[in-house]
């Protein structure tokens, strides 16, 4: 049986990519944000060979909050709206999102409950990472406001299918 927080995790990494040996060949970038308050999202970005595949989870409730009662026989999983949607290889707002970009991404894990929190899992021209960033607004990290912007324009191109 896993615990609370091993079920939590396991729940929002549903939707970062990969194979059945739980490793992803091709690159990738996936963004994980627990709000202060609300409901968690998840983007996923999965570089392919042609063109991108954009994948939005956006939970209606917040996880944390029902994570513990999934074990239960009468209790749902957590109810989502997700889309996907295939981007122009030559999209501008991938320019935001190279190697450099996400290699500087430093890692703020001096936060607390009640603070926007993110978690951001990566693998890109041979390098990859696992960052996280308590309260990025608030910190003076072109790099994490950058990947969060462009994830979030990506995604703005696409929410009216989750509304």
């Amino acid at each position: 049986m896993l615990s609370a927080v091993d079920q939590y995790l396991k729940t929002l990494l549903t939707f970062v990519p990969c194979n059945k040996a739980n490793r992803f060949n091709n690159d990738y970038i996936a963004l994980i944000h627990v709000p202060a308050n609300g409901p968690e999202k998840v983007y996923s970005l999965a570089f392919g060979e042609n063109e991108p595949l954009l994948t939005v989870a956006s939970y209606k409730s917040a996880v944390w909050e029902i994570v513990e009662h999934f074990d239960s026989q009468d209790q749902p999983k957590p109810e989502l709206d997700a889309l996907q949607a295939q981007l122009e290889a030559d999209h501008p707002a991938l320019d935001y999102l190279g190697v450099k970009t996400l290699r500087n991404c430093e890692n703020y894990s001096d936060g607390q409950a009640g603070l926007d929190y993110y978690l951001m899992l990566w693998q890109k021209d041979g390098e990859s990472g696992v960052v996280e960033c308590y309260e990025p607004y608030s910190r003076d990290d072109y790099a994490w406001a950058t990947v969060i912007g462009a994830l979030q324009v990506l995604s703005s191109q696409f929410e009216y299918a989750i509304k």
